[in-house]
């Protein structure tokens, strides 16, 4: 379903960046924690607002006339701020195909930022710990050849990243060998069955790796 920018069918998004053959070798979201560390201000702001609604009434404040005041308060710089954070982390992903990285950033309903980065493009890439390496997700680095201006992509919180970028360092090295596509699924097929990256505290499915080949005696 579309809702202005927002498109929260990423089967339409494989669709619209991912041409006739090509192949699907990972997709990941992002960790739930990514979500959690992004609302941190506008929790604490919450609790603050409730302190401040009992710290009223306690004095003899009118109660519907402090919870009306305090609701907008808390519609004004927190509802707003939340919902944009759910929307970053629940609708936001990483996929890598045979022929290309495509980040999708979608930060509200009314902006959307998809980034096909082709494989040819892509000189390196890299990976580094978040927070001690205490929680199962990292940051990605993905370096850009200097025809493509030499940047540097980093993304975060992103779930078992020394996985995700192990799948695309080997789809880089296949292309440069001419050899890519050979050992993934097909796209239309992997769009049902896309290996994906599983989270803590969010649905979204696991990166698994593809199944060996069946031995016949």
């Amino acid at each position: 379903m579309r809702i202005f920018a927002l498109e929260t069918d990423k089967s339409k998004i494989i669709q619209k960046f991912c041409h006739q053959g090509e192949c699907v070798v990972l997709m990941t979201y992002y960790h739930g924690l990514s979500f959690l560390f992004a609302i941190i201000r506008e929790i604490i702001i919450t609790v603050v607002l409730i302190v401040v609604a009992f710290i009223a009434v306690a004095y003899g404040a009118p109660l519907w006339t402090t919870i009306g005041v305090l609701s907008v308060l808390w519609l004004i710089f927190v509802f707003f701020n939340l919902a944009k954070a759910w929307i970053d982390w629940q609708y936001d992903f990483i996929l890598v195909t045979t022929d290309k990285v495509i980040l999708v950033d979608q930060t509200s309903f009314f902006k959307q930022e998809i980034k096909p980065i082709h494989i040819e493009n892509i000189g390196s890439v890299s990976t580094e710990t978040q927070f001690w390496g205490i929680f199962p997700f990292g940051q990605i680095q993905i370096n850009l050849k200097e025809g493509e201006g030499g940047d540097v992509i980093t993304k975060r919180y992103v779930p078992r990243a020394e996985e995700v970028a192990s799948k695309i360092s080997t789809v880089v090295t296949n292309f440069q060998r001419g050899d890519q596509g050979k050992q993934f699924t097909n796209a239309p097929e992997a769009q049902t069955a896309a290996p994906q990256t599983h989270v803590a505290s969010n649905p979204h499915p696991q990166p698994s790796e593809s199944p060996p080949p069946t031995q016949t005696p």
